[in-house]
């Protein structure tokens, strides 16, 4: 049971689930028809039929995901057995505080129609959302279901609408023939049920079946969907009628209590002929129909009414295994939308006061779903700050629940996840069998928020179609991120990484280590995604080397993948340069482990050794030992025996054809996807025998006419994904209307025109330089007139106004240069005038000169806060990242120190505090 919240006052399902908390026996509900027992028909004689042939079900069984790694030291538990049923399902645990005697609530909904909202009659999804987790802090034993015709989803909403469902709870529901015809991607929690919806070859589209685990009590719920006109689909097969007897046999063997979610109502064939028909169901909930409670051949058969005009129960009283009683109930909309009102709430009153609560109220919608529906937009998770206790030693959870995915593959053996040690469960890429295969690990890095072709880079749109060709050809692929991926661009950063984020789950990345600018939003935020990554994906945050105060590991250290039983071991590290490479604020309290790493390596790989057969590191170090750690890849390559390959990042390096060193691969592709990296290792009898390193320019791919590389594979066009145009044209009209917010409100114009920036100080760029300045930490800024783009007018400005005025992706960076490297500087920035120059020196400085003396002798004296800078004393500048790497000919900056936000973003900080 969980535990109570008496805040909860507007828990008006309570009195639904009143009924099994006070005694079911006693009882009273809004009537419903009267139970009725329809007699099974006489057998006719007829010759035994000979056994139904077993249909072998093709159903893709995702691994089952591993235990988040906590910030805290693990104890490792024995492996734990895990139980599988028939077609690769693996049981759900909804509850194990280890009662046997309880009531289990089965919810029900049916016939919605489009009724989201307080209309028809209907309770509406926001209130009866509001309701259902006010039960849930009541008792963990129920099951909420949904049967029949949801409603007409424009495209663009299906996002919002399977959010919606997985945020109301739903444990499994029928799926819609939009879903069938079209074959969408659904929902992430709730499970899509269908035991008799078959491709052209007859393999199930969906998962038949789940199993739910009550403190050992199995429920398995079973979907039959009523046939409906849909290409190339059946759904009454010859086969799965003469086989349907036969499977809840073989389900009465694996389960106590059967329950069959249909809509086939009072149709042709309905739902008592179902009954009638079949022995040994035990529930049947149903919809396209009137509201209904009766018994057929011993099957109890359910429907609630239409459009949310009522709710459906049926309470399960459980006795160590067996059930006891079955009490159908109905919850009418009025009851839940005015309780008040209502002379059932009433007549609960007292039960309700005993418990700390009243029913007297009003239900009010829940402000999650009301937003999603009303206004379009996903809500933001809420993180809710709570102490962390000191760990103690516990055993291991239970195993993560499995969904199939909606794909037709054949199952020919099921491999087991295995744990590994600090609570890792492995996760099952491939479980064909082959010893002799090639494995492809496709690998990006740096892309700083490139999501649309840009800067030279292909896209994630294009990139997604790539991986679904090769997906189609082999399930043998490992798709990583060496990190810099969640921060560069406005459709980045205006939504802190969720774009990105959102992005690598529908691609399908596999792990993702994080890099300096993915700490830009802050840490927390970062290990906000990682978990949420890791509830609702298969996607993993991985570092081995950040490490918080107390000195447990933030985000989870490795993952291990078994592609037919060759297990692969992938590690994360992250560039410890990140302490000084991001904003200060953004790594508060953490620690990124340097020399440890060559210190402690060697010992975790031999270690590792005796788990997996393959080890990458997946490190964004970089090649260059520009950061005050001068960490590499190389040097961890050099310095650790039994790496079998590095996929890196940081350094924007682009190796075509790989870096080995000793006897492993180094391999990066550049950045902004200018390129995609391909590893290809052959496996024969289930060890690596040769790698292959080779990249897929973006030109290739955003040009096949013109690719020999394309024309020899026949390839003239690589089209866009629809599902991630989609996505990304709906958040980009967000990021407009985010764009339109005013930040700040200015007295006077900010002169930011082409002639003035490039030829001398204006008040904008004063402002800017400014900005740099006080958010780097800098002694001064430099930075160049021709980043300057537009001007501000006077009044309310807008995040849209900064972008006008900065709209390239440079960051602030931080360099080193003496005094001297200053006047030289300055010189190089001043000696086009009067002309103009896009590469002006505007700077917050205060500079004394001679325009009219030659290039080169024209700086007199420069001045620091009144003073003149020593020509001879080092200073920390302040530029961006296109002048720190010799651009416009500032080649006198010495090495960069630390690299931060975009210039935009730096601005639009700066006007909303001053």
């Amino acid at each position: 049971m969980k535990r109570f919240s008496s805040t909860i006052l507007t828990a008006l399902l309570v009195t639904l689930l009143a009924f099994s908390l006070a005694s079911c026996a006693t009882a009273r509900v809004e009537p419903i028809p009267p139970a009725v027992v329809e007699p099974v028909p006489a057998p006719a004689p007829a010759p035994a039929p000979e056994p139904a042939p077993v249909v072998e079900v093709p159903v893709v069984v995702e691994p089952v995901k591993p235990v988040a790694v906590e910030p805290a030291p693990v104890v490792v538990a024995p492996v734990v057995e895990e139980l599988v049923y028939p077609y690769g399902v693996r049981p759900i645990v909804k509850n194990a505080d280890g009662n046997e005697v309880f009531d289990l609530v089965i919810l029900h909904t049916n016939d919605v129609k489009g009724n989201i909202l307080t209309e028809n009659g209907g309770v509406g999804i926001a209130k009866l959302s509001t309701a259902l987790k006010a039960g849930r802090e009541l008792t963990d034993n129920w099951l909420l279901l949904n049967t029949g015709y949801v409603g007409e989803i424009p495209a663009e909403a299906a996002l919002i609408a399977a959010w919606v469902v997985d945020e109301m709870g739903y444990d499994a529901y029928l799926p819609q023939a939009v879903q069938i015809e079209l074959g969408i991607e659904g929902t992430e929690k709730a499970i899509p049920l269908a035991a008799n919806v078959l491709d052209a070859e007859e393999y199930l589209l969906f998962q038949p079946y789940q199993v739910y685990d009550f403190n050992g009590f199995m429920v398995g719920v079973v979907g039959i969907v009523a046939p409906k006109p849909v290409s190339g689909v059946s759904f009454d097969a010859d086969v799965i009628l003469d086989n349907a007897q036969w499977a809840v046999d073989i389900a009465r063997e694996y389960v106590d209590y059967l329950v069959v979610l249909t809509d086939l109502g009072e149709g042709v064939f309905s739902s008592s002929d179902l009954a009638q028909n079949l022995r040994g169901i035990d529930l049947i909930v149903d919809g396209s129909g009137p509201e209904t409670a009766k018994v057929v051949n011993n099957t109890l058969i359910v429907r609630a009414e239409e459009q949310l005009r009522s709710i459906g129960g049926v309470v399960v009283s459980v006795d160590r295994g067996r059930v006891t009683d079955v009490l159908p109930l109905v919850l009418p909309a009025e009851d839940l939308v005015a309780p008040h009102l209502s002379p059932l709430a009433a007549e609960y009153e007292a039960f309700a006061n005993s418990m700390g609560y009243t029913l007297m109220v009003t239900l009010p919608d829940d402000p999650a779903i009301l937003e999603a529906i009303t206004l379009g937009v996903i809500p933001e998770p809420v993180v809710v700050a709570e102490e962390v206790p000191a760990p103690a030693p516990a055993p291991a959870p239970a195993p993560a629940p499995v969904v199939a995915e909606v794909v037709p593959v054949k199952i020919t053996r099921p491999i087991e996840p295995v744990e590994y040690p600090l609570g890792v469960t492995s996760i099952v890429k491939n479980a064909a069998g082959d010893k002799d295969f090639d494995l492809f690990v496709v690998h990006t890095n740096d892309v700083h928020g490139r999501i649309t072709p840009s800067d030279g880079g292909m896209g994630y749109s294009k990139l997604a179609t790539m991986l679904e060709v090769g997906r189609s050809i082999t399930d043998n692929i490992l798709l990583l991120d060496a990190g810099d991926v969640s921060h560069g661009t406005n459709l980045a950063n205006l939504f802190e990484g969720e774009v990105v984020g959102v992005l690598l789950d529908m691609l399908g990345y596999d792990a993702v280590a994080p890099g300096n600018h993915d700490f830009n939003y802050g840490y927390k935020r970062l290990v906000e995604a990682a978990g949420f990554a890791e509830e609702y994906s298969n996607l993993r945050v991985l570092s081995a080397n950040v490490v918080d105060e107390d000195g447990y590991l933030l985000f989870q250290p490795y993952q291990v993948y078994d592609f037919n039983g060759f297990t692969v071991g992938v590690v994360g590290l992250t560039t410890p340069d990140t302490k000084t490479m991001s904003h200060p604020k953004n790594t508060e309290g953490l620690t990124f482990l340097n020399k440890e790493i060559l210190a402690i390596g060697q010992q975790v790989i031999d270690i590792a050794r005796t788990y997996v057969d393959y080890i990458i590191v997946l490190g964004h170090l970089g090649l260059d030992p520009y950061g005050d750690s001068g960490l590499t890849s190389e040097e961890i390559v050099r310095n650790i025996d039994g790496i079998d390959l590095f996929v890196d990042g940081h350094s924007h390096t682009t190796l075509e054809k790989g870096l080995k060193i000793n006897d492993t691969y180094i391999v990066s592709a550049g950045d902004y996807l200018r390129n995609v990296g391909v590893v290809e290792i052959n496996v024969r009898d289930g060890k690596a025998v040769a790698t292959r390193p080779m990249l897929v320019p973006a030109e290739d791919v955003l040009n096949p006419k013109k690719s020999d590389l394309a024309r020899s594979y026949g390839i003239v066009e690589v089209p866009d994904n629809p599902k991630v145009d989609q996505y990304v044209a709906y958040m980009q009209a967000q990021l407009s209307d985010r764009l339109n917010k005013v930040i700040a409100t200015i007295p006077v114009d900010l002169d930011g025109e082409r002639a003035h920036v490039r030829t001398k100080p204006t008040n904008l760029s004063k402002i800017i330089t400014a900005a740099m300045t006080e958010q780097s930490g800098a002694d001064f800024t430099i930075t160049n007139g021709g980043g300057i783009r537009a001007s501000l007018k006077a009044g309310p400005v807008t995040i849209g106004d900064v972008v006008n005025v900065l709209p390239f992706t440079n960051i602030v960076t931080v360099v080193e240069a003496t005094g001297a490297d200053v006047y030289a500087a300055l010189e190089h920035g001043y000696r086009m005038l009067p002309d103009p120059n896009g590469g002006f020196a505007q700077t917050d400085l205060s500079v004394v000169y001679n325009r009219f003396a030659a290039p080169g002798k024209r700086i007199v004296r420069v001045l620091l806060n009144g003073k003149a800078i020593d020509k001879n004393k080092t200073y920390r500048i302040a530029t961006n990242d296109f002048l720190a790497a010799g651009g416009d000919g500032y080649t006198m900056f010495g090495r960069i120190l630390t690299e931060g936000d975009l210039l935009s973003d730096v601005l639009i900080a700066f006007l909303s505090s001053h």
